[in-house]
């Protein structure tokens, strides 16, 4: 738990709650042209903590530290990053690169 008022170190993550994955991919991420698919209990396991922050089905995945160790522990949780099948089905225009 991080006390009230104090820093708090992490990266986004929406969950699959309340919509299936194609929904959350399509309202919410067919700008992406890759995604990470990492699974609560993997990312638990690894010893991360998520908060549920903002609206749902928003979390962050806490961090304890930015150095490399870290870092290379979440990337490792994350798993691979896979393509984003809803990618460039929006209006919006999806990103460069």
């Amino acid at each position: 738990m991080v006390p009230h008022g104090h820093a708090l170190l992490g990266i986004s993550a929406f969950a699959v709650l309340d919509h299936s994955l194609d929904v959350l991919l399509r309202e919410r991420f067919a700008t992406f042209r890759t995604v990470y698919l990492p699974t609560v209990e993997g990312l638990v396991g690894a010893g991360f903590e998520l908060l549920p922050t903002g609206r749902r089905p928003h979390f962050t995945v806490r961090l304890r530290s930015a150095d490399d160790t870290e870092v290379a522990r979440l990337l490792v949780a994350l798993g691979p990053a896979s393509d984003n099948p809803a990618y460039g089905q929006t209006s919006i225009w999806p990103e460069e690169g």
